[in-house]
């Protein structure tokens, strides 16, 4: 169903169940006396992510170049993260269904995740700091930071197309940079239809140097398939010894020591945080419209519904007054 059209379909009661509602529709659902509204929070997180290599196909390994990348630099990493403003967009575009994320292992795995991490809050003062420091310098006086060198900095950014909202939010994040003299533009010069991006971002287009992504982690969170130097997936091609041995241990033999696996949990989390080659965005929280006339419909990760459970206390789904 068209997301344009999807809350007027809920009022009038022509569906039971809505899944994947989008948090920016929020307020043309709460108000509305024929649905309850069930809540959780998502396996989920939405990141940015920096090409720092290429993929090899033939030998299925990664190829890491830092030196050869723009987006080599870590503190030019860590920069573009403390320069936008998440916390705001959460609030505003997204009704406060999301947060700014601080770990790439979403918080609904209590076991797993490691709540100190401070991760990247908006902080522009920060990332200016950090660029002046490491000699990006507004050389010409335009206002617009160049390399180390004094040479332009054009950094390139592929990002998915959606509604409004997401227009309006990558316009927004494009200016978060271009304050802390940083020139972000995107890749094709417009966000990018979803096929497109990962067809581009997956065979590493050689323009992309930043994408904006997300992944769903399954019941599992074990991030090897995301982050080892054999990922397809492993769409920032960065490895290193110390990130392959901590993904190995996450599922080894050992971790079957709960404590032990959240131990390498937390070094992984951490070791993400330092290297920033991947810089976690938001996590979302999910909510699920239901016609009055369900009962027993569950949305508890403990408790789902069970299908024989499932009673319909109407013949035809209730319409709002």
């Amino acid at each position: 169903v068209p997301s344009s059209s999807i809350s007027v379909a809920i009022k009038s009661g022509e569906y039971d169940i809505v899944q994947y509602f989008s948090a920016t529709k929020w307020e043309e659902i709460q108000d509305l006396d024929n649905i309850d509204i069930l809540g959780r929070p998502e396996l989920y997180y939405s990141y940015l992510g920096f090409k720092l290599g290429k993929y090899d196909y033939t030998a299925n390994t990664v190829i890491t170049d830092i030196e050869g990348s723009k987006m080599g630099d870590k503190e030019l990493r860590q920069a573009m993260g403390y320069a936008l403003d998440i916390e705001l967009v959460s609030e505003v575009y997204y009704n406060s269904l999301r947060e700014r994320a601080n770990s790439l292992i979403p918080p609904v795995f209590k076991s797993y995740y490691e709540e100190s991490l401070e991760g990247y809050t908006y902080n522009p003062d920060k990332a200016n700091e950090i660029l002046d420091a490491a000699g990006y310098k507004d050389v010409d006086g335009d206002g617009i930071r160049e390399d180390k060198d004094g040479n332009p900095l054009e950094i390139k950014l592929a990002a998915m197309s959606g509604d409004q909202t997401q227009e309006d939010v990558m316009s927004f994040y494009l200016q978060n940079w271009e304050e802390v003299g940083l020139n972000v533009t995107l890749v094709t010069g417009r966000l990018i239809e979803i096929n497109s991006f990962y067809d581009k971002v997956q065979n590493d287009d050689p323009e992309i140097d930043i994408f904006m992504g997300a992944w769903g982690t399954g019941t599992n969170p074990s991030p090897f398939g995301l982050y080892s130097k054999t990922a397809v997936y492993n769409y920032p091609r960065y490895t290193s010894e110390e990130l392959e041995t901590t993904l190995l241990n996450i599922d080894s033999k050992e971790a079957f020591d709960n404590d032990y696996r959240a131990g390498q949990f937390r070094a992984f989390q951490e070791y993400m945080e330092e290297q920033a080659f991947v810089i976690p965005m938001q996590f979302g929280y999910e909510i699920v419209p239901v016609n009055k006339r369900v009962k027993n419909w569950s949305i508890d990760y403990a408790n789902p519904t069970e299908l024989q459970d499932i009673e319909l206390v109407a013949d035809a789904p209730v319409a709002s007054n």
